[in-house]
C-alpha cells in the first residue's frame, strides 16, 4: 500500500497512524531519489528468531555486518572510480 504525505518546511514528514508508534525505530533506506523506511522491532534479535538461525552473537553479528558493509563501500568506490577514469579517456574530445 502507498502512501502520499507532504514535506513540511522543515523537510519532516509526518508517517501515516499506525506505521510506528511514537519513540520507535525506523531504519531509512536512501535508494537513488527513493525512501524506504522498514521499522525495527524493539528486540530485533528476538523478533527475527523464528526465521533468522545463527549460532553467532550480537557482537560477532555487528562485526559481521560491518566487516560486509565496508566491503560494499569498497566495491562501490572502485567501480565509481573506474566509470570516471572511463569516462575522462573516452571523451570524444581527444
Amino acid at each position: 500500500m502507498g502512501y502520499v504525505v507532504r514535506v513540511d518546511d522543515r523537510e519532516r514528514i509526518k508517517l501515516p497512524k499506525g506505521f510506528v508508534k511514537p519513540g520507535e525505530r525506523v531504519l531509512l533506506i536512501t535508494a537513488g531519489k527513493r525512501l524506504i523506511l522498514i521499522p525495527i522491532p524493539s528486540r530485533p534479535i528476538e523478533a527475527s528468531s523464528s526465521w533468522l538461525r545463527t549460532r553467532l552473537g550480537k557482537r560477532d553479528l555487528r562485526r559481521l555486518a560491518e566487516s560486509r558493509a565496508l566491503e560494499e563501500v569498497e566495491r562501490k568506490l572502485a567501480r565509481r572510480e573506474k566509470d570516471a577514469h572511463r569516462e575522462r579517456y573516452t571523451d570524444s574530445s581527444y
